[in-house]
This record gives C-alpha cells, sequence and structure tokens, in this order.
C-alpha cells in the first residue's frame, strides 16, 4: 500500500504539472495567434490596420480549423459556437477589404464616418464590455478546443490523483 500511495501521489503530481504545462501552451499559442490579433483590430485607428489584424487572427483560426463546432462542455449555447464566432469575424474582415477595394478604385467614395462606423463595427465585433474592462469576444474553452473534454478530465484526474496519493502517504507515515 505503501509503495501504490507514493506511486499515485508523484504520478498524480507529474501529471498535474504536465497538464500545467500544456494549458499554458495552448493558452499562449492562441493568445500569441489570434487572441492579441482580434484585439489589436478592435483597437486599430484606420480600416488598413484592421483588415491586417483581422486577417492574422482568421488565418491561425481556419489554420487551427476553428471554424466549427461548439466549445461548450455542457449546454451547446450559441455564445460557445466556434462556427459563428468564425463566420462573425470573417464578417467583419469582408467588411474591411470591400471598404479598402472601394478606397482604391475611387479615395472620395468612402467617406470618413463610413470608415469610423465600420471600425466601430468592427470593434463591437471583436470586444466585449465586462466589468473588468474591455475583452476579446471568444467562446468559452476556446483555447483548448477542440480538446477542452479531453483537457478538463485531465486536470480533475491530476488533481483527484496528486490530492489522495499524497493524502495516503502521510496517513501511511
Amino acid at each position: 500500500m505503501k509503495t501504490f500511495s507514493r506511486f499515485l501521489a508523484v504520478s498524480g503530481t507529474v501529471s498535474f504539472i504536465l497538464v500545467s504545462v500544456f494549458s499554458i501552451i495552448f493558452w499562449y499559442i492562441f493568445a500569441k495567434n489570434c487572441e492579441d490579433y482580434l484585439k489589436l483590430a478592435g483597437d486599430a485607428p484606420n480600416i488598413e490596420k484592421a483588415d491586417k489584424f483581422l486577417g492574422q487572427a482568421l488565418a491561425h483560426i481556419e489554420k487551427e480549423n476553428l471554424t466549427s463546432g461548439n466549445s461548450a462542455y455542457m449546454f451547446k449555447t450559441p455564445i460557445n459556437d466556434v462556427g459563428i464566432w468564425h463566420e462573425q469575424i470573417k464578417g467583419a474582415k469582408d467588411t474591411t477589404e470591400d471598404i479598402i477595394k472601394r478606397i482604391k478604385e475611387n479615395p472620395l467614395a468612402v467617406s470618413q464616418l463610413e470608415r469610423d462606423n465600420a471600425l466601430m463595427k468592427i470593434r463591437e465585433v471583436v470586444l466585449d464590455g465586462s466589468k473588468k474592462g474591455t475583452k476579446v469576444t471568444l467562446p468559452d474553452a476556446i483555447t483548448w478546443f477542440p480538446y477542452q473534454w479531453g483537457m478538463l478530465i485531465w486536470w480533475c484526474m491530476s488533481v483527484i490523483s496528486a490530492i489522495a496519493g499524497w493524502l495516503l502517504v502521510k496517513k501511511m507515515n
């Protein structure tokens, strides 16, 4: 029993460290390649920069196939629909592309008011206001999507086995 409790404690602790590292890696990759660009697009001072930032975020979204599915754990709500989120961002990108095309054809065809309204629309699509300030609009658990269930189970099993193992080790001493 002593060997089993030590094994459980050590394997649970190692698993906890690994799941923590993987969670940080998933978060960092998503933040660096998508979330930060969406924030920059929402804060962009002009249509051209917003278009560039939206393009970079969309490239990551499409490369990682974050274009359909639902990131919710239990109740599949529209707010967690990855397909809707992707289409919203794609729609914002289409808006910037259309305005840039019209500006190239005839710079006087697009008023400053229209440009500003487009930037406001983009801001509304990619950013949300909350009690903690402005944040990027994202489906829940998107950094783990489509592995959110696996990650949740891994977290739970790591914590449970580490705690149980160390409690058994302590009890055996």
